[in-house]
């Protein structure tokens, strides 16, 4: 069975300054294009690589989904590739749940997360080279973390907050892992709450509490 090692989104890397190899020996060269969407100009991040296959340019599934209003994440446990827009209509704590789902990944840098999600709520130094940011969303009037850099799970199951997002840095000022902290809806007087975590390698695992 042939694996394509595209690099489509949420993180999948490319090893090679010329080309990306997969198995049986298929070859994808780099392609250096510029896209333009609705007649703009749009320049792409290095953390993307546009590739030619056969004739065919092959682009990051999150590069377009966002130029196009959408966002994508990839769900392990189940194998799917998930294309999501914006929720229209929506307040700014459902957006920017949606934008840590979507748009956040390994990579980044800080000003496209705060494009994402603003400014932190709270940042720490983890160690002498490695920061973390974390996000309260949907907190509260009022509202004070007692958590630091861990999830405050009383304030998320009491509807004193929505969710919270932590993001680490690592030393060439990159994304390298995040987790988002999200409360359900309260069924029998309990607010369920997801969490969803992407390591350095890439895999992720989520989970609920």
């Amino acid at each position: 069975m042939k694996k394509f090692v595209l690099g489509f989104l949420c993180g999948a890397a490319l090893v090679s300054s010329a080309a990306a190899y997969a198995s049986d020996e298929i070859r994808a060269v780099l392609f250096p294009v510029q896209f333009e969407f609705n007649g703009e100009k749009v320049e792409t991040p290095s953390r993307f690589a546009i590739l030619n296959y056969n004739g065919h340019t092959y682009v990051p599934l999150r590069y377009m989904a966002e130029n196009l209003g959408a966002g994508a994440a990839y769900r392990e446990e189940d194998k799917i590739v998930a294309v999501v827009s914006e929720p229209s209509g929506a307040g700014d704590t459902e957006k920017r749940i949606w934008a840590a789902q979507y748009r956040l990944e390994r990579g980044m840098s800080s000003k496209e997360v705060r494009d994402a999600l603003g400014e932190p709520s709270f940042s720490a130094l983890l160690d002498s080279s490695r920061q973390q940011w974390r996000y309260d969303i949907g907190a509260s009037p009022g509202y004070q973390s007692s958590g630091g850099v861990s999830a405050d799970m009383e304030a998320l199951k009491r509807g004193d907050l929505q969710a919270q997002v932590f993001v680490s840095w690592n030393a060439a000022g990159e994304v390298d892992r995040y987790e988002l902290w999200a409360a359900g809806a309260a069924e029998g007087g309990n607010r369920p709450v997801s969490v969803h975590i992407v390591y350095p390698d890439g895999s992720s695992s989520t989970s609920e509490y």
